[in-house]
């Protein structure tokens, strides 16, 4: 895969990230004010936008671990979280497009952002792990399982208690996901536990937020703010421990030095995602960013079988079908529930991310 590098590029990261602040600091004063047909190209080009660099970074992220030979998920996320860490400070505190609302101690940082930082780390580490032994189709089929994780989670916690249809909707993405699996050409048992404990940590990570920030309302930018340098400190102690070793006597860093354009892109794009996915909840809606969530998803199955020459077979193929109806169901039936009044916190529902964009989205707006 030919990757196309620009100067742009190459910027530093709190030059592009003061760009990046501006223009959204922009789309969110000016959004409201805009005239309906206006507002309308503006989500269609959001949504487009959003699905492009989204499904990008999916590539990017395989291209740079699998043929760029820099296999080290978790420098590979640490990279993404430094520069959003960067990006949305700037954005809050030297821009100040967006309006701090909560000032945080040390010691509320310690005990509720930290742990959230750190499932959200187990989170990245693993869905990007994944990428060494699946094919990046494969892997998006995996991704429908995300719902029963995080239903099963939440139900352990308590938060919340599904009826008869939500249980049939789980178990059609079961059902599905089982096909899939067994349609697979190349299974491999660690890359399918590997994104098990992606989806667990993140089913972990939304309890938690739950439990730990209830009642506190961020803006996307200012949650990212706090749980990005968060989730950054937890990837750089596990690069220390597991990554440093191997990175220094293969000279990982070189790689790095070799194509900067790539890795700055790869780091870039994860902040520019997240801006996106506000956008398009801003001039659409959040159920508008699922289903381009599963619309993604399935583009980059085809990506994946048309540039990257992977193999999904019709068993496969007929697997994620059923997964996606299930999937699908069980957001219709969440959508009936979120519009009907809640008389019982334990029943109150935390919308479920089902792509790495839809997650980072969740994870900002804790």
């Amino acid at each position: 895969m030919h990757m196309i590098t620009t100067k742009s590029s190459c910027l530093p990261a709190a030059a592009a990230a003061n760009v990046q602040a501006q223009a959204i600091g922009a789309w969110h004063l000016n959004c409201r004010d805009l005239h309906p047909l206006a507002k309308k190209v503006a989500a269609v080009v959001a949504c487009l936008v959003y699905m492009t660099i989204s499904s990008a970074l999916i590539v990017l992220n395989q291209q740079l671990m699998n043929e760029d030979g820099f296999r080290y998920p978790m420098a590979l996320s640490g990279l993404g979280m430094g520069f959003s860490a960067v990006a949305s400070y700037i954005a809050c505190n030297v821009l100040r497009v967006v309006e701090i609302k909560r000032k945080m101690t040390m010691r509320f940082y310690m005990l509720r952002i930290m742990p959230v930082g750190l499932f959200m780390a187990l989170t990245l580490h693993f869905g990007n792990t994944v990428y060494l032994y699946l094919t990046v189709s494969f892997i998006q089929m995996l991704k429908a399982f995300t719902p029963i994780a995080t239903m099963v989670a939440l139900f352990v916690a308590g938060l919340e208690f599904p009826g008869k249809r939500l249980i049939l909707a789980v178990l059609l993405i079961a059902v599905g996901t089982a096909i899939a699996s067994y349609g697979e050409v190349n299974l491999s048992v660690v890359g399918v536990l590997c994104m098990l404990a992606s989806e667990t940590f993140e089913a972990t990570r939304l309890v938690m937020t739950q439990i730990l920030l209830v009642g506190l309302k961020f803006h996307p930018i200012e949650g990212l703010m706090y749980l990005a340098p968060a989730c950054f400190v937890w990837l750089m102690a596990g690069v220390a421990v597991v990554e440093w070793p191997a990175m220094r006597d293969n000279h990982a860093l070189q790689l790095i030095l070799n194509k900067p354009a790539w890795y700055f892109a790869a780091a870039a794009m994860g902040f520019c995602v997240n801006l996106l996915a506000y956008m398009v909840i801003q001039t659409a809606s959040s159920l508008t960013l699922k289903v381009l969530g599963t619309i993604k998803n399935a583009i980059v199955v085809w990506i994946g079988i048309i540039f990257l020459q992977e193999l999904v077979t019709k068993l496969q193929g007929f697997g994620y079908a059923v997964s996606l109806v299930g999937f699908f169901l069980y957001n219709y039936i969440k959508m009936q529930q979120m519009d009907q009044p809640q008389t019982d916190s334990k029943a109150q529902y935390t919308a479920l991310p089902q792509s790495e964009s839809d997650r980072l989205s969740n994870r900002a707006s804790a």
